[in-house]
């Protein structure tokens, strides 16, 4: 295989200690610091498409002179509402009702035959929903 040799790209390189090398990276960082300028925010001053309008000064806010003795003593003041004082003591509030109970107690019933109950049900209600749909629809064909 070539052997790769190393060309330093500053002759000065070799000849300066390390320490010499660092002060003057250092030094060019706080250069390029220097040297970048801040940018405000938003569009620049100077771009494309940007319309320059001067902003109208703002208008004088106009207060309202004070209203004189006479102009008071002509406007009526507006009666104020009179409201009665609530009582909770005159009103009767209406006592709840117990639930009467049924003389007769239905017979309970064991959690097979509730749900042949429920599930019967549920059948009948499908079964009425698909003969309505079905005489719905009957009715466009008749007279065809």
């Amino acid at each position: 295989m070539a052997e790769i040799t190393e060309i330093p790209l500053d002759e000065n390189a070799e000849e300066m200690p390390a320490e010499e090398v660092a002060e003057e990276v250092a030094e060019e960082k706080e250069e390029e610091k220097e040297e970048a300028p801040k940018r405000g925010r938003g569009r620049p001053a100077g771009s494309k498409n940007k319309e320059v309008k001067p902003k109208p000064a703002p208008k004088p806010k106009v207060k309202p002179k004070p209203a004189t003795r006479e102009l008071r003593s002509q406007v009526k003041p507006k009666p104020k509402p009179t409201y009665e004082e609530y009582d909770s003591e005159e009103e009767e509030q209406p006592q709840r009702r117990a639930r009467a109970r049924s003389s007769t107690a239905p017979a309970p019933l064991d959690r097979g035959a509730l749900a042949a109950e429920v599930l019967g049900l549920l059948q009948a209600q499908h079964a009425s929903r698909t003969q309505a749909r079905r005489s719905h629809y009957a009715t466009w064909f008749q007279q065809m």
